[in-house]
């Protein structure tokens, strides 16, 4: 039986790279922000946090997603620091590793793209939720994201 308080955990397949990976991004960073929900987005580097912030100034013209450098911006913060500042809505987590403070979040997204060594830390992550008893959801979306 799933607790109330424990974290959902989703995690969507791509058949492309990190420039696939980037497109599902930002639409998952337009639809929480459509619903106005709160986002922590975790990425391995302050050149991924750069990346990600020029994609989404230029990944959809007529839509605009605000967001902001450093883990104290809200909605949508880009963040590689090591700690969640006051977010607790969704952590999307594009590290190998999973952060020591993820249950605090009401949701936790994770994305397999295609990197070796990135699919198999996120295969350990899936293992990890599951023989915790968090709630998972999985979502392949190679279909309709390929690079």
């Amino acid at each position: 039986p799933k607790s109330a308080n424990l974290t959902n955990i989703t995690f969507y397949k791509l058949a492309g790279g990190e420039t696939v990976m980037q497109a599902l991004l930002c639409q998952l960073l337009q639809k929480a922000q459509s619903r106005g929900q709160q986002v922590l987005c975790l990425l391995p580097s302050q050149a991924a946090v750069d990346t990600l912030d020029d994609h989404l100034w230029s990944y959809n013209p007529t839509a605009f997603v605000p967001h902001g450098k450093g883990v104290d911006q809200a909605p949508i913060a880009l963040s590689c620091a090591d700690e969640p500042g006051e977010h607790h809505q969704i952590l999307i987590n594009l590290l190998p590793s999973i952060p020591t403070w993820f249950s605090r979040f009401e949701r936790v997204i994770e994305i397999i793209y295609q990197d070796e060594k990135f699919q198999q830390s996120k295969r350990d992550n899936f293992l990890f939720y599951k023989q915790r008893g968090y709630h998972l959801d999985f979502h392949d979306v190679s279909d309709k994201f390929s690079g």
